[in-house]
């Protein structure tokens, strides 16, 4: 596939989302976000509708490096749409699509254009699948986000577990809790407690452990004491 058809795809979204502009509801959804991003203003369900049919008709680009620079192209955009239509788009790919190599791309994404809303999005699903997958290739990844100056790696490396059920690798997850435990940043902290919390549906016991050897406090604490 030649990239003008990569930017045909990328004009048609922009065509879809913009008649569905919402100058009111866009001005609602920037102040949410602390004006990090401007939007169309649409609702998610309708932003979903809207972008369906055309996401769908993308099950053919089996062209891995034209499936990435797609991605890349949307997360360029301004409007906050056309990386939650990537992050829709990238979450619903079929295993027969993920590949060793992603680590690269999904560090590009969770570190540009970051906020909560795509970082958690992409890191609880497109990156915990990946590292089933590939969990060599994950833990060496992993083991370079954790100590990132970005927080939304280390963010990343703490929750890309939460929808592995009972299947948590909770020593990993106290290592990170361990050495990160003493940032202060509200989404580390948040992440901790978040992941505990998780965890405690079906280890409850390992997560009062881990609460105790590691003696948090706080927020941490708070969250992850939820449910116990």
């Amino acid at each position: 596939m030649e990239n003008g058809h990569l930017d045909s795809i990328v004009r048609e979204l922009h065509d879809i989302f913009s008649s569905a502009r919402n100058p009111l509801r866009a001005v609602q959804a920037e102040a949410y976000m602390k004006n990090h991003f401007t939007f169309f203003g649409m609702p998610t369900e309708e932003r979903r509708a809207l972008q369906k049919p055309l996401l769908k008709a993308l099950s053919i680009l089996d062209d891995r490096k034209e499936r990435w620079e797609l991605i890349r192209k949307l997360w360029a955009l301004p409007e906050r749409e056309f990386q939650y239509a990537a992050i829709d788009w990238l979450n619903s790919w079929p295993k027969r699509w993920y590949d060793a190599e992603d680590g690269a791309e999904l560090e590009y994404l969770l570190s540009t254009q970051s906020w909560w809303d795509s970082v958690d999005s992409i890191a609880s699903n497109y990156l915990g699948k990946w590292q089933q997958l590939y969990p060599s290739e994950a833990r060496s990844a992993f083991e370079t986000w954790r100590y990132s100056a970005s927080f939304w790696l280390q963010r990343s490396c703490i929750i890309y577990q939460l929808k592995h059920k009972e299947n948590v690798d909770s020593v990993y997850l106290e290592s990170l809790i361990a050495q990160l435990k003493s940032n202060p940043e509200f989404f580390i902290q948040k992440a901790i407690g978040w992941s505990l919390r998780q965890l405690s549906k079906h280890h409850p016991d390992r997560v009062e452990q881990i609460i105790d050897a590691q003696h948090l406090k706080g927020l941490a604490l708070r969250e992850a004491s939820k449910y116990l």
